[in-house]
């Protein structure tokens, strides 16, 4: 029965947070591609920016993604 009671809830965190990740998703493949595009034309902007996301990841904080995907 709590097995069943947990699923529904994440079931239901879930599909309230879901149309914030997609978005997030979405920008975040955009990025990616304007990046991919840049490697050989433009490589020093490509190492910045590789170093501006290794500092992003080095201070993730979930308090801060939380924040993102609120409504």
């Amino acid at each position: 029965m709590l097995d069943k009671f947990t699923e529904k809830l994440l079931a239901n965190a879930m599909s309230c947070y879901r149309p914030g990740l997609q978005e997030i998703s979405k920008v975040r493949v955009d990025e990616l591609a304007v990046t991919k595009a840049k490697v050989r034309t433009h490589p020093e902007e490509v190492e910045a920016w590789f170093d501006i996301e290794i500092a992003k990841a080095e201070n993730m904080d979930f308090i801060d993604i939380l924040k993102k995907i609120k409504f």
